[in-house]
């Protein structure tokens, strides 16, 4: 992979991080995390972005593993594949604790590990050609894999999680939404377009207090009720004290600068 091969741009405060190997399948080949991290570190990096989007180029959302890069009918070094995998997931970890909020615009399939991909962001907006294919069985793999059992059991519980993972199942567009995989469906051709108007509407709020709402959601998943309501009063006492809180509590209260 090269850089080419993840492309980023921005449109106003929204960066659009597009998987780029259409001719692929957008698969995960050998250098693709740390391509696809070099692009998160980009976004992350940029103070001029509030929001960022994860999508493929073609027709294909992400095609999980390259096969014929990263696997082989012969035995390979096993420490190898461990550090590959490990690689895999630190996309995950990454794109799931993101400094910034992160929406996955699903353009069609998400197989195996490219499904997590768009389960690890924030939401996801499929469009109608948009599906998830839990499908690590099909070549005597686990469904172990790049979060699909944390993130499956925390959006749908244990049994139907199990039932996914276990069946090899493929979810599409309109099971995807009735299962909270998918937020919204929209037509494939406005994809695009819905999807930003989306993301500009989280950029016109104030970008450290959505950055304090998402630790919050990440972290009250991890613990209980308590821990959740100690945290979340942290994080806003700190909210009440920004410069951002002021002025926009001065403008809805019409005492300072419109803007």
């Amino acid at each position: 992979m090269s850089k080419d091969d993840v492309l980023v741009r921005r449109e106003g405060a929204v960066a659009w991080i597009t998987l780029n190997r259409p001719e692929k399948r957008n698969a995960q080949g050998v250098d693709f995390t740390s391509t696809l991290i070099g692009a998160l570190d980009e976004v992350e990096n940029d103070p001029d972005v509030a929001v960022a989007v994860l999508t493929g180029n073609g027709s294909v959302f992400a095609g999980g593993g390259d096969l014929k890069e990263i696997m082989s009918v012969e035995q390979q070094d096993p420490e190898w594949e461990f550090e590959l995998i490990r690689g895999y997931n630190k996309i995950v970890s990454r794109l799931y604790y993101f400094d910034r909020p992160i929406i996955a615009a699903v353009n069609g399939a998400g197989v195996g590990g490219g499904a997590c991909l768009g389960l690890a962001c924030d939401f996801a907006i499929a469009s109608e050609t948009a599906a998830y294919h839990f499908a690590f069985g099909r070549i005597g793999l686990a469904g172990a894999d790049m979060g699909a059992t944390y993130f499956l059991q925390r959006h749908l519980g244990s049994a139907r999680a199990s039932h996914l993972i276990l069946t090899g199942a493929t979810v599409d567009a309109e099971e995807g939404k009735a299962l909270g995989l998918f937020s919204q469906i929209v037509p494939a051709d406005r994809l695009i377009e819905e999807t930003q108007k989306v993301a500009q509407s989280i950029a016109d709020q104030s970008r450290r207090a959505t950055s304090i709402t998402k630790l919050s959601l990440r972290r009250s998943v991890e613990g209980g009720l308590d821990a959740a309501l100690e945290y979340e009063a942290y994080l806003q006492s700190f909210a009440f004290r920004s410069e951002g809180h002021k002025q926009r509590l001065g403008q809805f209260l019409g005492k300072g600068p419109k803007g």
